[in-house]
């Protein structure tokens, strides 16, 4: 039972954890993306970097700070590679918001067998029970029989819970991993309408080519 008890305070320590995390960052991500895209409509590339600096664990304020940071660069090798790096930036972020929860995974397919060892545990101890006093019945075997029976529902429970709470926050991380790879192509879009190749802004070649 001990094993089960650890599980179980995993789990709802997980559960609440990935609560917790999930419950504003699909609104948080959708306020930050859209102040962002008004920030890059009017080019104030100052005020976008301090608005990412202010947010600093939104996934898409960090994959845009790796944009700015690399279209900015005084090396045209990293400017180039900006797109490249930013995608790379989301494989990373995406992998974030699983945290944890292959902890609710694993707990959900080991507690189970966890329960089925208790359960064997409460039969041989039954059966030393019948072999010390020698003779059988209910009374004999009747303590062995019932810590294998809790251990056995404890078992199925703790898997429940953990199979349930796993599968509702894969649901919401596929949102989150949706939202974000729709969000981040709609920022490459600005920013790649904004800059040219060599990382200057279009308002820049234009007073150039004034002068």
């Amino acid at each position: 039972m001990y094993p089960l008890i650890l599980c179980s305070f995993l789990v709802w320590i997980v559960i609440i954890e990935r609560i917790l995390s999930y419950r504003k960052l699909g609104q948080n991500l959708r306020d930050f993306h859209l102040q962002s895209i008004n920030l890059m409509l009017r080019q104030d590339w100052d005020g976008l970097r301090r608005f990412c600096s202010e947010n600093p664990k939104l996934p898409t304020s960090r994959l845009t700070m790796v944009a700015l940071e690399r279209l900015f660069s005084k090396d045209s090798r990293l400017v180039q590679g900006w797109l490249e790096a930013v995608e790379r930036q989301r494989l990373v972020v995406n992998q974030e918001l699983r945290q944890n929860l292959w902890i609710l995974g694993t707990i959900a397919s080991a507690t189970p067998f966890i329960g089925l060892f208790g359960t064997v545990v409460g039969i041989l101890r039954s059966f030393h029970q019948i072999s010390v006093t020698g003779s059988g019945g209910f009374a004999v075997v009747a303590a062995g029989i019932s810590e294998a029976l809790i251990a056995t529902a404890a078992g199925i429970i703790v898997a429940v819970i953990a199979v349930i709470g796993y599968n509702t926050f894969q649901t919401f991380w596929g949102k989150l991993v949706l939202m974000v790879k729709i969000q981040t192509e709609e920022m490459v879009e600005m920013l790649g309408a904004s800059f040219t190749g060599d990382g200057s802004t279009l308002t820049e070649v234009g007073a150039r080519q004034q002068h």
